[in-house]
């Protein structure tokens, strides 16, 4: 057997014409038609093949023999029992466009079903272990961060302020006990009839949404569903969702600190209302729950979402932009219209 190409000697750059003789066990190189060096095929080592690049045979003393008879260095790496089984399936892999297509194909599915399947549940089951001091160092240091970025201080009056937080305190009354703190906020901010609810249990209204509500109900409604959003540990799913392997290798090295760091992500998550459209369903499911032990009926909860999304011009403009991110707005209006049917006694039973 005979391989042709080029030879380099021992840290040098400089190559020479050279042909490779390959015997039953023993091998000669020869450069310019002189004997240069012979021995062992069994000191010999390879390079991988990858395509159709140049495969390189290692010498003992550190010089190389470069060829592209990839088909003869395969022959010659059987001959000395050093041949990769995984290097030459990757090879033929590579040579085969169907199978690479094939993989292009496996490997999009699998990242289809990493992002879409393996995060949110990891995301779920992480949220229902983190320590609670953790929930309130990122509640309290996004808290900071909205304030100084997204908020201005409330206008609304004292009293306006103290009926709502009675209304609050008096909802939270005939909840089943929850291991969340809830607390009421009031912010301002500028064109956005907005609520927000942080992992610690903090529900934020701003003055724009309780100018909007007609009612003491409409603005129960809200709360209840921010609350599920709380209950449910939306919040801190989606954030671990972004960082996902920060969160990992967090808790595997019982580093609780590094995920308060997380904070950092929340702001940009609550001001783009990033809910999945299963979690807004499960803090409705939540709300129509809790509204059905109340005896209060969900038309509150349609009729504030309609006047929220009443000016749909202007959504993506400046106004009201509560639910206009949040998926599938009308049909949720449309079933909280079938909640309060069924309420009512028409059509099944609430």
């Amino acid at each position: 057997m005979q391989l042709n190409g080029y030879w380099f000697e021992p840290r040098s750059s400089a190559r020479h014409v050279a042909t490779l003789e390959v015997g039953a066990e023993v091998f000669s190189l020869l450069t310019e038609g002189i004997k240069t060096k012979s021995g062992l095929l069994a000191e010999l080592s390879f390079s991988d093949r990858i395509g159709n690049t140049p495969r390189r045979v290692l010498f003992t003393d550190g010089s190389v023999f470069e060829t592209q008879d990839n088909d003869l260095v395969d022959e010659m790496q059987a001959m000395c029992g050093t041949e990769h089984f995984l290097s030459k399936y990757v090879h033929i892999l590579e040579s085969q466009w169907r199978w690479v297509l094939a993989s292009v194909v496996c490997l999009v599915l699998l990242g289809y079903f990493v992002a879409s399947v393996v995060f949110p549940w990891a995301g779920r089951e992480l949220a229902y272990v983190v320590p609670a001091k953790v929930n309130e160092s990122i509640s309290s240091g996004g808290m900071y961060l909205l304030d100084q970025q997204l908020f201005e201080t409330s206008d609304l009056g004292k009293n306006k302020k103290g009926e709502l937080k009675q209304t609050f305190a008096a909802l939270l009354k005939t909840l089943p006990d929850s291991e969340f703190d809830y607390r009421l906020y009031f912010r301002k901010m500028e064109g956005e009839a907005n609520a927000f609810s942080l992992p610690a249990g903090e529900i934020i209204l701003t003055d724009e949404l309780v100018g909007l509500a007609e009612n003491r109900e409409q603005i129960q409604a809200i709360l209840l569903h921010e609350i599920g959003h709380i209950h449910h540990r939306h919040v801190l799913q989606q954030i671990i969702r972004s960082s996902l392997i920060s969160v990992v290798i967090s808790m595997a090295t019982s580093d609780l600190s590094a995920l308060e760091d997380l904070v950092v992500v929340l702001p940009v998550f609550l001001l783009e209302s990033s809910y999945s459209q299963a979690n807004e369903n499960e803090a409705d499911d939540f709300m129509y729950e809790q509204m059905r032990n109340l005896q209060m009926n969900p038309i509150h909860f349609a009729n504030i979402l309609s006047l929220i999304t009443q000016d749909e011009s202007d959504i993506d403009g400046t106004a009201l932009k509560y639910f206009s991110s949040h998926p599938e707005t009308t049909q949720r209006i449309e079933g909280a219209i079938r909640k309060s049917k069924e309420f009512l006694g028409v059509g099944g039973v609430f």
